[in-house]
């Protein structure tokens, strides 16, 4: 694959733009980041075709399609990741290109989360690149730091997102839940419940009721404001609230405390009082089996 071919170009060069403009998350900003972001995504795809040995032309004067061009990968037995969200893109650019109006945040930042995912498989499996490295020579350096302050590692930067509520509060909101999301992961993966993380939903893993089997009691404020935080994140992803920059600001502080409260306990001691439970749990498990097979030998 080489990455000097003008629609390699032309696609990361549309990537980089859609950084701007959803940085600014103005009305017209919004619908220009999808309309980018699908360009970019058919430039790349009519790349592939290319390389498979294909032509992108289906006549003298007209190329193919995107879905053209996803069926002519999907003959060469090409995957494209994440290709039932990427076809989600297109059909809202193609709806945006025949009426006013623009998508409102929460969708810009959900068509802008699938272009980053799929760029990154794209470019790893078929570029041998690294996106990250990549994106940074098509994007302007002040519009790659604003945008990653949506993405914290760390209490530094969690804290950064409390500038960014002042402009983007829905941003600032998802992101800090997203920062969430990871800690509390890493938290159960650190005492032993990786099991668990496998059927039950994060938010219920941190629950007062889950932890206080461990010998973890979640101070009450502090449970409160967790709770008002999950309602906020709630109601703002079902678009039935717009997030202020204080309710930002104070969602974000309560992940701070709650980082701080987890700070404090001791992991090696949680961790003997998780194996005990799932120990118990597997012997009661074996003896519900059990109890099943005898009764069914007496039913036959």
């Amino acid at each position: 694959m080489a990455i000097e071919s003008p629609l390699f170009q032309s696609a990361m060069e549309l990537l980089g733009h859609s950084f701007s403009h959803f940085n600014d998350s103005k009305e017209l900003d919004r619908k220009l980041v999808i309309l980018h972001l699908a360009n970019a995504v058919e430039l790349i795809l009519k790349d592939l075709v290319l390389d498979s040995g294909e032509s992108i032309y289906k006549s003298p004067k007209e190329t193919l399609s995107i879905h053209g061009c996803i069926s002519a990968l999907q003959n060469k037995g090409i995957s494209i990741p994440y290709l039932n969200k990427v076809e989600l893109l297109i059909d809202e650019r193609n709806a945006l290109q025949h009426r006013f109006g623009s998508p409102n945040e929460l969708t810009a930042i959900f068509y802008m989360n699938i272009a980053q995912d799929f760029f990154k498989d794209i470019l790893k499996d078929h570029y041998d690149q690294d996106y990250e490295e990549l994106v940074a020579q098509f994007v302007d350096p002040k519009e790659l730091h604003a945008f990653r302050m949506r993405e914290p590692n760390d209490d530094a930067e969690l804290e950064n997102l409390k500038k960014l509520a002042n402009v983007h509060p829905l941003g600032a909101l998802l992101s800090a839940m997203t920062y969430f999301e990871k800690k509390i992961i890493d938290f159960n993966v650190s005492i032993g419940r990786e099991e668990d993380l496998r059927h039950r939903p994060y938010w219920s893993m941190m629950s007062h009721r889950s932890l206080e089997q461990f010998g973890i009691e979640i101070p009450s404020d502090l449970r409160e404001e967790l709770d008002e935080t999950r309602r906020l994140r709630n109601l703002t992803a079902h678009g039935r609230k717009e997030p202020t920059k204080d309710e930002v600001s104070k969602a974000i502080d309560s992940i701070e405390k709650f980082e701080q409260f987890l700070s404090t306990l001791d992991i090696s001691e949680v961790k003997l009082k998780v194996e005990a439970h799932l120990k118990e749990r597997e012997l009661e498990r074996k003896q519900r089996l059990a109890k099943q097979k005898t009764l069914s030998e007496i039913v036959f």
